[in-house]
């Protein structure tokens, strides 16, 4: 069985990769919804994780026909997601300007223009990666707290195959192909206080599972681990912070959405908690009010601490604890 699986990873960053780049523009895209839509109709453990994960999410409704038809949306957006990776390096300012509009760039430009640097603040939601290419070809110098392949491969192992450990280090080649400066979540961030002092722009996953410090907060009707890194940072800088999402249409294209900035996080360890859960707030009501885009992190998060790595619910952690 790991055989063949590694024989589809083989396949998919090799021959099938250098396929997709010979695709005109869009048709990429098409290629992944119906890859997407054909996973959806059989049995997998992707589709099963997500339709357990959509539990979580208020206002979808508790029955098992609801939740399998809504992670079959996820799987399609996921595809697209995922395949979007292969295109990296072939993304071009023209290109990207074609699959994404941008929804309150005005908002960016302003916080900019106060010179305190802008903190792009959001969630593993949609396809939360093309966040980079959008701006950064978009003429905006931008700097990204990210995860290297070196580290993933040492922080989840998984117990996986040399070929999925390899292909982590080649979806980082592709992200390093993208117009940022990725910055090491899990290393010093003197780059990134460098980013922001210099009035430039700094993304960051803020319910990603890098940084020492985390924080409980209201997250999808439950409380959830945050980490506090991040606001930290915006309360250190002085820093403008802009909640934004990725959110994606029926056709594939994208809309990056951009939202009021939160009020200026304050230096204090109590600053930064409650601009966490203001953003944990801004990030949950997106959430309910298009599921499908998160239950793929959701599913992995559940995934992550069913093995034994840091419960992303804190309800969850105390059951951990109650019984060890």
């Amino acid at each position: 069985m790991r055989a063949i699986r590694d024989a589809l990873v083989w396949c998919y960053w090799h021959p099938f990769k250098r396929f997709v780049w010979t695709l005109p523009d869009g048709a990429a895209h098409a290629l992944a919804r119906g890859l997407g839509r054909a996973l959806g109709r059989m049995p997998n453990a992707r589709l099963a994780g997500m339709a357990e994960a959509a539990r979580y999410v208020p206002g979808v409704p508790d029955d098992p026909a609801a939740r399998l038809s809504l992670a079959r949306k996820a799987l399609v957006e996921f595809c697209q997601t995922d395949l979007e990776a292969l295109l990296f390096p072939r993304l071009t300012p023209k290109r990207t300007a074609a699959l994404v509009a941008f929804e309150g760039r005005d908002r960016l430009d302003a916080a900019l223009a106060m010179g305190r640097g802008v903190m792009l603040a959001f969630g593993h939601f949609g396809a939360n990666q093309m966040i980079m290419p959008a701006i950064g070809y978009a003429g905006y110098r931008m700097w990204q707290l990210s995860a290297p392949a070196t580290v993933l491969n040492e922080k989840l192992p998984e117990g996986r195959s040399r070929a999925v450990r390899r292909t982590r280090e080649m979806r980082w080649a592709h992200e390093l192909s993208l117009p940022v400066t990725h910055v090491n979540v899990f290393g010093s961030l003197r780059e990134a206080f460098s980013c922001l002092r210099g009035g430039n722009v700094l993304g960051v996953a803020v319910d990603g599972g890098g940084g020492e410090k985390r924080v409980a907060v209201p997250f999808l009707g439950r409380t959830a681990a945050f980490s506090l890194g991040p606001m930290q940072l915006a309360g250190k800088t002085g820093c403008a912070v802009l909640p934004c999402f990725m959110e994606r249409a029926a056709d594939g294209r994208m809309t990056l959405r951009i939202e009021e900035p939160l009020p200026t996080v304050g230096p204090r360890h109590e600053d930064a908690e409650a601009a966490t859960a203001l953003f944990a707030d801004r990030l949950s009501r997106a959430v309910i009010a298009g599921p499908s885009h998160y239950l793929y992190f959701l599913a992995f998060r559940l995934h992550m601490a069913a093995g034994g790595q840091d419960p992303f619910f804190v309800a969850e952690a105390a059951n951990v604890k109650e019984g060890a």
